[in-house]
């Protein structure tokens, strides 16, 4: 057979979890047309080559939880992206952008666009509203690498409710799931919840398990950024059992009640006191694991996340927090609020983005640093940063399941877990200080944690950043080296592949990869950079 492509005298690690093997790979039509064995090699011809001689052939790498459909409607969007597919990155899961459905244009609430400055490169034109006109969009304007999505519960509850944080009627329940229906006709992989951030933080279980049924009658799954990651937290009173457990806890049994496969997002352990947590954690998704409940959960492989500014301010202060800022009782009753957490933000906030030109020169240091450049206490800082940008900054938490200094004994546990699978859940943007996780995280899986380490081994952490995500996210015909799958491919040098970045120089390159295929298409090639103006990107429906 004549192939467009041939990935010659390769090992193939085909994201199955199968030992690796030597073979080539025929690329033709945009799709992998053969594993070809070194007994049939050479009747294979093609009109292009690669020699990947002493190289791993692998399924590109799936980035389970992301933001970036906020950046995906911008015609550069290629551009912002790039570090993705830098580290192998061929396709990844998005919940927001496209949820910006029905009343929430109407309404005049301002709900999705809010949302869209929080997340997103720069505002653009809302051309869609429904996930079938998202679709649409996207693929008329091309798509520099493939995107699927879930249905997002907070923007559907803000396109029916507004900023009422009040349970939800019969009547807007069922308006709610009429949306999540749509959705999932339309090909959204499942429904996503974000219980940390306004409105989610305010769903009650019934209102979150009326939804995912929903999701669970279409054949999608229900994922979560749950409720707490640490010990401690505004979410519950229980002062006996840590109150990550009990999110987790809480989200099994919205998935029972539902009958819904659930994917917890970011399994992470936030703050010192918590990481002593991880085995009884991890015994408490076995537990629901063991009783039915189909759950599992990724990890990211850094001790230190990117998130909102508005992300520890409490719920009651969510809707009007602009307004609680701007006044001097609002001011001092969050000071009063933050008072305790006054050294986790000097020593482990980051400033990633301040908004304001005139504050860029505070990005990347941490709040005990902007308070001595500020002259305030590291509360005050943080009052201040979140004023000044309208509520808009990003930060960069640290202490997440591990330290800088090597302590990474919750985050090596979760990783190497079987029900584990890998994502960034990076919120890349052309401005600000980055999360490093933008620039290489599957490079250091591979890298530090495979190689150096040996953690996992390498089909095992090649199949949870490729098969393993495709079959649990419902990616038919991807995540895998194999006849008739995407020629979605990333071939890399397993004794040099690294992460380069790090939180301090988060936008250093990767190390080791050679070359990278969207759809039979590079956009790496001899590790340089080829993909200016390619979108061989795909929209992919659930399958």
């Amino acid at each position: 057979m004549e192939y467009d492509l041939l990935v010659r005298n390769g090992v193939v690690v085909d994201g199955s979890g199968a030992h690796r093997i030597r073979a080539d790979v025929g690329i033709k039509d945009r799709k992998v047309a053969a594993v070809i064995s070194p007994a049939d090699a050479a009747s294979a011809t093609a009109s292009r080559e690669i020699d990947a001689t002493g190289l791993v052939v692998a399924p590109g790498f799936i980035d389970l939880h992301s933001h970036s459909d906020w950046v995906l409607p911008i015609p550069d969007h290629g551009q912002i992206l790039k570090p993705f597919l830098q580290q192998g990155v061929t396709t990844f899961v998005g919940a927001t952008a496209a949820s910006r459905l029905r009343r929430c244009a109407a309404s005049g609430n301002g709900c999705s666009t809010n949302r869209g400055q929080l997340l997103g490169e720069r505002k653009f034109d809302w051309g869609w509203d429904t996930v079938a006109g998202f679709a649409g969009f996207l693929r008329r304007q091309g798509l520099a690498l493939n995107v699927a999505h879930l249905a997002g519960h907070g923007s559907i509850r803000l396109s029916v409710m507004g900023a009422d944080t009040g349970e939800p009627s019969t009547a807007q329940i069922r308006e709610m799931q009429a949306m999540v229906e749509d959705a999932m006709t339309d090909g959204a992989v499942g429904l996503s919840t974000g219980l940390g951030y306004f409105p989610g933080m305010i769903a009650k279980p019934a209102e979150l398990a009326a939804l995912a049924r929903v999701a669970a009658a279409a054949g999608g799954v229900l994922t979560s950024h749950l409720r707490a990651y640490s010990v401690r937290s505004l979410f519950f009173d229980n002062r006996e059992i840590p109150h990550n457990i009990l999110a987790v806890r809480e989200m099994a049994n919205v998935a029972r009640e539902a009958g819904v496969p659930l994917q917890v997002s970011h399994l992470i352990f936030v703050g010192r006191r918590t990481w002593t947590t991880v085995e009884d954690t991890l015994a408490e998704v076995e537990r629901h694991r063991d009783d039915g409940v189909d759950i599992a959960f990724d990890t990211f492989p850094y001790t230190c996340g990117n998130t909102t500014i508005r992300v520890i301010f409490p719920a009651w202060s969510q809707t009007g927090l602009e307004n609680l800022l701007d006044s001097t009782d609002g001011w001092a009753k969050l000071r009063e609020g933050f008072r305790p957490l006054g050294p986790f933000i000097a020593e482990s906030i980051q400033l990633m983005w301040a908004v304001k030109p005139e504050l860029s020169h505070l990005e990347g240091k941490f709040f005990s640093q902007i308070a001595d450049e500020l002259k305030l206490d590291p509360v005050d800082a943080y009052l201040t940063i979140a004023r000044e940008s309208g509520t808009r900054a990003r930060v960069l938490i640290h202490l997440y399941s591990g330290d800088d200094l090597g302590d990474e004994e919750a985050l090596q546990a979760a990783m190497k877990h079987p029900l584990n699978m890998f994502e960034m859940d990076t919120i890349l943007t052309s401005h600000g200080h980055h999360n490093p996780a933008s620039f290489g995280t599957y490079p250091r899986i591979l890298g530090h944690y495979v190689r150096d380490l040996k953690l996992l081994t390498l089909e095992d952490a090649v199949h949870k950043a490729t098969g393993m995500a495709a079959e649990r996210m419902r990616l038919g015909g991807r995540g895998l080296v194999r006849s008739g799958y995407a020629a979605d491919l990333v071939i890399f040098d397993p004794e040099t592949i690294a992460c380069g970045a790090d939180a301090t120089t988060p936008t250093r390159e990767p190390i080791g990869i050679k070359h990278v295929m969207v759809n039979g298409t590079a956009v790496v090639t001899n590790g340089k950079w080829c993909g200016d103006d390619v979108m061989a990107g795909e929209w992919i429906a659930r399958g």
